[in-house]
């Protein structure tokens, strides 16, 4: 619950402080940071592999003796690749800027963030697999007010603009990260184990596709917009996403809960886990459509609150973007129960064709048809995501002589078509409030009709 907090309030200080900052810099500074947000993402997975997800933990299992070393031997392989990658920026810097289109200097905070950052998380995934919650609590928790106000205070008081916006939260990165680098090493005495690198590296260099993959399908469109388009239109697309993180949010902390209980369901094995199944997935999709429904409904409301009147464009991305998140919640439901069966390289599979489609998309519609063209695009992918999910979720079933779905596949696609139908629909009366409010309510009320089963479910689930 405590990481679920953590994470739960980044994102909402996240969302909360958007208003500030896009007041307070212009869409091309704002644009630029969410720029430098986006190839952070992405270059990470590069210098990071991912290390401390997945793998980290199966190592804590696999050397219960050698807890530390293994840990600092984990910070020995992110240092030596983020190493690696930055000689290639100090050979060649023109080549870099030319690509991300960030300065010298945000290039440089970006490497700094992830020669320590590791460091960090290492610490909190042991702290996490140990239970040790209250450390990890405090530490996220004043970290992220204090790199957050410092932030604030830096671009009310200069004018540098999106370093002000940036050297805060790098400053308190570094102070924190250096600590838990040293920590680490200490512990661990050594940035090289051999066996250690070869397990590591072993296990997840094959998994690298996939984590690409998932971030490039999540940040390629700011970094597409932001050379195709221009910066300040990086800044419109992300206030935005910024709207659709409160959804995302949602179903993030929906499929924590759903994903045990899932788990639990299909290990009992029987008709009457199976129509569970199919009642709390139908409900829970219900819930997510009409969360999105009414996102898109008070869409341009929402962008009005998050920014000044150059951001009012982003309100037209609101409906594609409400869809992808009812069409995300689907992909949890189909790969909860793919991982179930340790299905985990048709992840992968789907993972890596969506984020090509999405770059192909992207690359042929943004010069014709301006940024909005990249919400668009991902509602494509993530509907391409949904029916291939889908059907390798009936493959492994089949395989395991089930039943091929274990959900109510024509309620899922009713309620599919029902919140496309809604999202177009608001398209065509997004200047007309009357319009837009009258089905606002409608959506209310049809939430509040079916409360009791919502709250049932969600209680299930708990």
């Amino acid at each position: 619950i405590c990481f679920a907090f953590c994470a739960m309030l980044q994102k909402g200080i996240l969302f909360l402080t958007t208003p500030i900052f896009t007041r307070l810099l212009s869409p091309d500074q704002y644009g630029l940071f969410s720029l430098y947000s986006s190839w952070l993402s992405i270059v990470t997975v590069i210098c990071t592999l991912n290390l401390n997800y997945n793998v980290f933990f199966r190592g804590l299992i696999e050397f219960p003796e050698d807890k530390d070393s293994y840990t600092s031997s984990m910070q020995g392989i992110t240092t030596f690749l983020t190493l690696i990658v930055f000689s290639t920026y100090l050979i060649r810097p023109d080549i870099w800027v030319s690509i991300t289109g960030l300065s010298g200097e945000l290039i440089f905070c970006m490497f700094l963030e992830m020669l320590l950052a590791p460091a960090y998380y290492f610490w909190l995934s042991k702290q996490r697999a140990e239970y040790k919650y209250v450390a990890v609590s405090v530490i996220t928790v004043l970290s992220l007010l204090l790199s957050t106000g410092l932030a604030v205070i830096a671009v009310m008081l200069t004018d540098c603009g999106v370093l002000a916006r940036v050297y805060p939260v790098v400053l308190i990165d570094v102070c924190i990260c250096v600590f838990f680098y040293l920590l680490n090493l200490m512990r661990g005495r050594s940035l090289f184990t051999g066996k250690f690198w070869k397990y590591a590296l072993a296990f997840n260099l094959p998994l690298l596709p996939h984590y690409l993959s998932d971030v490039i399908l999540n940040q390629v469109d700011r970094v597409m917009i932001g050379d195709i388009c221009g910066v300040s239109y990086t800044a419109i697309y992300s206030v935005a996403y910024a709207v659709a993180m409160l959804v995302s949010l949602f179903n993030s902390s929906v499929n924590a809960s759903l994903i045990p209980w899932t788990y639990e369901k299909l290990k009992s094995d029987n008709s009457e886990s199976e129509r569970e199944i199919k009642s709390i997935g139908s409900v829970l999709s219900f819930a997510v459509a009409a969360l999105s429904c009414i996102t898109i409904a008070i869409g341009p409301e929402l962008v009005g609150v998050l920014g000044p009147e150059e951001y009012q464009e982003a309100a037209w991305i609101m409906p594609p973007v409400g869809i992808s998140a009812l069409l995300m919640f689907y992909v949890y439901l189909f790969v909860n129960v793919e991982t179930y069966y340790g299905k985990n390289r048709y992840v992968a599979y789907v993972s890596c064709a969506a984020a090509f489609l999405n770059v192909v998309l992207n690359a042929a519609l943004l010069p014709r048809f301006g940024f909005v063209a990249a919400s668009w695009a991902t509602l494509a992918c993530y509907c391409f995501m949904t029916f291939g999910h889908y059907y390798f979720m009936r493959k492994v079933r089949n395989k395991a002589s089930h039943s091929a779905s274990v959900f109510n596949d024509r309620l899922l696609i009713a309620i599919a078509a029902g919140t496309m139908a809604f999202g177009l629909f608001m398209l065509f009366v997004y200047t007309h409030p009357l319009v837009r409010y009258t089905a606002l309510i409608a959506v209310v009320l049809v939430v509040y009709a079916n409360r009791s089963k919502l709250l049932a479910a969600y209680r299930q689930i708990k």
